[in-house]
C-alpha cells in the first residue's frame, strides 16, 4: 500500500482506512440507541477524552482473518491453554467488547480501558494471587482488589470492578478514579454531550468504532516538500489540509464472514465547506488509484469509493474483503 498509510499517523489510522476501502450503502443515516454496556462504560471512563473507540471481540470472532488476539501457538500459547484450564476463562470467547478512552491520539496517550466479559472472579483473583505476585503488586481500593505492575517506569493496573467489568488504566490514580465513578458517579464520558451524540449515531451494529475529537489540535506540523513535491508528499499534504478543517472524525466497522464495511465521517470546522473536503478526499482517492503501490484488487476497490457531502458531514463509504484485509496487514 502506499507509504503514506504508515507516515502521517495517528490522523491516518482515522481518516486514511475509509480511504483504502471501496463503498457501500450508508448505514448511519439515523441516530441509533446506546447500548446499555456501552452507557455503563461512558459512566466510567474520564469526560475529557479527544479519542474514545470500541472493539466488540465477540463479533470479530466471525471474520477468521481479524483475529484481535493474535498468535496462540507455541509458548505463549501454552501459558494461554494452562490460563484457560485454570481460570475457566478463555479470552478468545470470553471477552465480549473492550473500550477505551484517552486525551491524544498518539505515543503520548495512557488511555483508560473498560472491558465486559464472563468471568468466575474468584478463580480469576486465586489465579493472580497464586502465579502473578512476582508481576503485580496488589492494593484494595473501595473492597475491590487492585493490582498494578510496573517495568521500565511504566505502570498498568488493572481490577476486576464487577462480576462483568474489568477496569485498567496506566497508573494507579487513574484506575481508582474510575472506581470512584462506578462507586458514587461523578464527571464521566456520559457527561460529554457532543461525544455521546456521536456514539449514539456510530455505534450500533458495529464491530468497532472509534471517535476523534478536536482533530485540528492533535495533528503534526506539515513536513517539508521538495520542489516540485512528489506524489506521496501532495498526498500528505492534502491529507493533513483536510485534518485542519475538521472539527471531528468517527470510523465504523462491521467484519462480516467474508470482510469489512463501514463508514468514515468527517464532521468540519464552523466556515469550512463539507463540499471543499469533499473534493478534496475525493482528490486523495483519485492520486491513489494513480499510485504504482496499488495492486489490481485495491484499485477495484477504489474505484468503488463513495464520498458525499450533507450539511457539515462527509462521509466515505468502504468495503473491504478479507484478501485485501490479509495484503493491507490488518
Amino acid at each position: 500500500m502506499p507509504r503514506l498509510f504508515t507516515r502521517y499517523t495517528p490522523f491516518a489510522a482515522v481518516l486514511m482506512v475509509g480511504l483504502l476501502l471501496a463503498g457501500c450503502e450508508n448505514q448511519l443515516e439515523a441516530p441509533a440507541t446506546i447500548t446499555l454496556q456501552t452507557r455503563s462504560a461512558a459512566e466510567v471512563l474520564p469526560a475529557e477524552a479527544r479519542f474514545v473507540g470500541m472493539m466488540n471481540l465477540s463479533a470479530m470472532q466471525h471474520n477468521a482473518t481479524f483475529n484481535p488476539l493474535g498468535d496462540m501457538s507455541g509458548e505463549a500459547g501454552a501459558r494461554v491453554r494452562d490460563f484457560i484450564e485454570r481460570t475457566g476463562f478463555d479470552p478468545a470467547t470470553d471477552l465480549q467488547e473492550v473500550y477505551f478512552a484517552a486525551s491524544t491520539m498518539d505515543a503520548r496517550a495512557r488511555p483508560s480501558f473498560v472491558a465486559y466479559a464472563t468471568y468466575d472472579r474468584e478463580r480469576l483473583l486465586d489465579y493472580v494471587e497464586q502465579n502473578m505476585r512476582d508481576t503485580f503488586e496488589r492494593s484494595d481500593y473501595r473492597g475491590v482488589p487492585v493490582y498494578r505492575a510496573t517495568q521500565d517506569d511504566h505502570t498498568f493496573a488493572f481490577a476486576l470492578a464487577t462480576g462483568n467489568m474489568i477496569v485498567g488504566a496506566f497508573d494507579a490514580s487513574t484506575l481508582e478514579t474510575m472506581l470512584d465513578r462506578l462507586s458514587n458517579g461523578g464527571h464521566a464520558l456520559k457527561d460529554n454531550a457532543e461525544t455521546m451524540a456521536l456514539i449514539a449515531q456510530t455505534a450500533a451494529g458495529s464491530s468497532a468504532w472509534f471517535i476523534a475529537r478536536d482533530i485540528t489540535a492533535q495533528l503534526p506540523d506539515a513536513p517539508p516538500q521538495h520542489t516540485p513535491p512528489q506524489p506521496e508528499e501532495a498526498m500528505a499534504h492534502t491529507a493533513l489540509q483536510i485534518g485542519k478543517a475538521l472539527r471531528d472524525v468517527v470510523l465504523s466497522v462491521t467484519l462480516q464472514d467474508d470482510g469489512a464495511e463501514g463508514t468514515v465521517l468527517m464532521t468540519t470546522k464552523d466556515g469550512v465547506s463539507a463540499t471543499d473536503v469533499a473534493d478534496l478526499t475525493q482528490g486523495i482517492v483519485a492520486a491513489m488509484k494513480a499510485s504504482s503501490d496499488v495492486d489490481d484488487a485495491q484499485l477495484r476497490m477504489l474505484d468503488e469509493v463513495q464520498v458525499r457531502s450533507k450539511g457539515d458531514q462527509v462521509r466515505v463509504n468502504f468495503y473491504l474483503d478479507n484478501a485485501t484485509l490479509k495484503s493491507t496487514g490488518y
